[in-house]
């Protein structure tokens, strides 16, 4: 009967770097992790297990086979590597201390790094706040006072009057259809804040005439498609805005024009006669030629 001897494995040499790396708290942790993620992956089937201790088994194998022909350089390497994170420790001694020391350390670094340009954009946006808001006061505070004087009175009155005959007129020529949402709230009296009132008049006009004009609006288009008439509303906003643009192009087209033509109140004025040029006669006049001869002469001596 043969007999089994199984010799056992020649031990791995312990590498002074790994334990020192193994000793760093965040380097400690992450491994942790990742074994025990490790060890829940290869539990979670037979076949995982039996795939990763197969594995597990070749590499060590390997490892214990190659160990006497790479025990020399891997010694050097190691010493190498042992005195780099030797020196890491002594540069940033935060390396040896727990996760969440290291998390927080860093955080309160990065804020304080950030914390002045931050601070710096807080107090410029809250300044500019600061200076828009007191623009807006100064300029409310003089709208006040000049609606507080006679002309301003006589201005706000016209408003008034103004927003009440266009209620007037939406009410005549836009009527309410259907039912109609009313304006909430109460207007400023003039008295208490004449710009304030004067923005809520008008406010409450703009409001009112759009919801009138676009409730008029949706109710012909309902009632056009029920009697039977197929309104696209699209394509009637194309062609009104096709017909402003034609008016439009036509206007300055018979500007155009108007500004060619010469104005009919305005008639041109008849240019005035030029006058002739002078002439510089160089040959004698006939009168001269007649004084000039002998009878002449003596005409005028015997005189």
């Amino acid at each position: 009967m043969a007999t089994e001897v199984s010799a056992a494995p020649m031990a791995l040499p312990q590498l002074q770097s790994v334990q020192k790396a193994m000793a760093i708290p965040t380097v400690g942790a992450a491994v942790g992790q990742f074994g025990a993620l490790y060890t829940r992956v290869k539990d979670a089937h037979s076949l995982l297990e039996w795939a990763l201790s197969t594995a597990e088994a070749g590499v060590t194998l390997a490892a214990h086979t190659a160990a006497p022909f790479v025990s020399a350089p891997l010694a050097a390497g190691d010493a190498r590597l042992a005195s780099c994170i030797d020196a890491l420790e002594r540069r940033v001694p935060l390396v040896n201390e727990q996760p969440d020391v290291i998390v927080e350390t860093t955080k309160k670094a990065v804020l304080s790094k950030i914390s002045p340009h931050v601070n710096k954009v807080i107090g410029a946006r809250v300044a500019a706040e600061q200076r828009v808001k007191s623009l807006k006061e100064l300029s409310w505070t003089k709208a006040n006072s000049l609606l507080n004087t006679a002309y301003g009175q006589k201005a706000l009155i016209g408003v008034d009057s103004g927003a009440t005959y266009a209620m007037q007129l939406l009410d005549h020529y836009l009527p309410p259809v259907g039912p109609q949402d009313q304006p909430t709230g109460e207007i400023v009296p003039a008295s208490a804040d004449p710009a304030m009132h004067t923005v809520q008049t008008v406010g409450r006009l703009s409001a009112v005439a759009a919801r009138r004009v676009w409730a008029n609006l949706a109710y012909k288009v309902n009632e056009l498609r029920q009697s039977g008439i197929d309104f696209d509303v699209s394509r009637y906003l194309k062609a009104l805005l096709a017909a402003l643009h034609l008016a439009t192009v036509t206007n300055q087209q018979h500007q155009k024009e108007a500004a060619r033509a010469p104005s009919a109140e305005h008639p041109a004025e008849p240019s005035a006669p030029e006058a002739p040029p002078e002439t510089h006669d160089t040959a004698p006049t006939t009168a001269n030629k007649v004084k000039s001869t002998p009878e002449a002469k003596s005409e005028n001596h015997s005189n």
